[in-house]
This record gives structure tokens, C-alpha cells and sequence, in this order.
């Protein structure tokens, strides 16, 4: 056994550094290389992705804000049409809205359809209203149609 180890130092000796013990390091950095530090974020950064595409569709804040960020133009139509809409159900009155409605865009403006809000009425009973909302190019209220909404 003992001879062994010895002829076996004297062939690591008599090879070149970069032909004898040096390749198995070779390959083990370029593995290393290969894997970048950032592949052990990919699995957060998927999680979070999806988090936030479910979060946008169940969280109203999480879909203002994707709305405000990604179509500000649709965020201040559906704005300037929920102002009308608290400011027409006069003074006293709690409004909340529960659709934000769909904004589509006309050669005249803006059009918002299906605003539907509940309005707590003097007798404490709660009434569903759906609002339509004309806004000129400028993004000016035009017209505001109120429908009374079945529960």
C-alpha cells in the first residue's frame, strides 16, 4: 500500500499543473460560474408576481394603485366620475362604491359604465344606485346618469 501512495506522488509530481489535479477545479468553477447568485430569487420573485396578480383582482388598494400606475388616464375617468357621484348624493348621505364600473373611450371622451355604489338612505336602509359618466376629452364631468339597482 505503501507503494502505491508513492508512485502515485510521483506521477502528480511529473504531470504539468494544468494536466494533472487542476481539472477537476477547472470544471468545478465553471459550475460555479454557471449558476448565478440570483437563482435562488427566481422562486420569491415568481411567488410575489402571482401574489400580486391575485392580490390586484381581491384587494380594491392593490387595484387602484396597478390602475393608477399602469393606465392613469382610465384612474382619473373613474376619479372625476366617483366625485360626481359623492357629490351628487348631496350632503349627509354615506356612499360606498362597489363596482368601479368599466371605462371605455369614445371620439367625444371618456365613458364610464356601471359605477355601482350603495347610498345609506335617511331611514338607515341601504340603496343601490348605478351611475354612467360622460367626460369630455379634457376629462371635464359632461353627464352623470343615476339607475336605481335591484338587490
Amino acid at each position: 500500500m505503501n507503494r502505491r501512495n508513492g508512485q502515485a506522488a510521483k506521477r502528480t509530481r511529473a504531470l504539468d499543473p494544468d494536466q494533472g489535479g487542476s481539472q477537476s477545479s477547472h470544471y468545478n468553477r465553471q459550475g460555479e460560474q454557471s449558476r448565478s447568485p440570483f437563482r435562488k430569487f427566481i422562486p420569491l420573485l415568481f411567488i410575489a408576481v402571482v401574489g400580486l396578480l391575485i392580490a390586484r383582482e381581491e384587494v380594491p388598494a392593490v387595484a387602484e394603485w396597478w390602475q393608477k400606475t399602469f393606465s392613469p388616464e382610465s384612474w382619473r375617468a373613474h376619479n372625476t366620475c366617483k366625485q360626481a357621484v359623492m357629490d351628487s348624493s348631496g350632503e349627509g348621505k354615506y356612499v360606498r362604491v362597489v363596482e368601479a364600473g368599466r371605462v371605455h373611450d369614445t371620439m367625444d371622451g371618456r365613458y364610464v359604465e356601471g359605477l355601482l355604489v350603495v347610498e345609506l338612505a335617511a331611514n338607515g336602509a341601504e340603496e343601490r344606485a348605478e351611475y354612467n359618466c360622460y367626460l369630455d376629452k379634457a376629462g371635464k364631468l359632461f353627464r352623470l346618469n343615476r339607475k336605481s339597482a335591484r338587490n
